[in-house]
């Protein structure tokens, strides 16, 4: 399979529809995907290399066939289209690479907008296991601070996530305070 096909397989996955839908929601300025008509320009072009790089490569067989039988003079002219195929295939590569990170950027943009943060973020609390392991921890330290909370936590087997462990050092610091 070439590049080519390839490419626009994998768009029409990424999109559900298939090519021909696309570029007609496209034209009528129907879809609100910013990436979509970088996409498929990309992809026109790509197919016009993928052509090129396919009439270079017949070019290069006719040549070949006539060299073998006998015509010697056509070195160079194998020699060029055989440095045209390299070229048109390397081209078609890197085009290739382009419309995939243009679908890697659309997947990006996709999962923003499903995924957006609320702008409070809520601390969860800790459980009451991890708080009693946490103030045993507390009360050997000479001084309680994060890195000295996670070390002696880690030294009892309990590994937590930065932001439970900073729930857990506010608790401690509150309990002491209200001592």
């Amino acid at each position: 399979m070439s590049t080519a096909i390839y490419t626009r397989r994998l768009v029409e996955h990424r999109y559900g529809r298939p090519l021909e839908k696309l570029q007609r929601g496209n034209a009528s300025c129907r879809s609100d995907d910013p990436v979509l008509p970088i996409l498929l320009r990309r992809l026109d072009g790509l197919a016009q290399t993928g052509a090129d790089a396919r009439s270079a490569r017949r070019n290069l067989d006719a040549a070949w066939q006539r060299h073998r039988s006998g015509e010697h003079a056509l070195d160079d002219l194998v020699l060029l289209y055989a440095a045209e195929v390299v070229d048109l295939e390397r081209q078609e590569q890197s085009e290739a690479e382009a419309v995939w990170d243009l679908l890697d950027v659309r997947l990006l943009l996709d999962r923003a907008s499903t995924q957006r943060p609320s702008a409070h973020r809520t601390i969860p609390a800790p459980d009451e296991d991890l708080l009693a392991t946490a103030r045993e921890v507390a009360a050997g330290l000479h001084r309680l601070n994060r890195e000295a909370l996670r070390r002696g936590l880690r030294d009892r087997g309990v590994h937590v996530s930065n932001r439970r462990l900073g729930a857990v050092l506010q608790r401690l610091r509150a309990e002491s305070t209200s001592r």
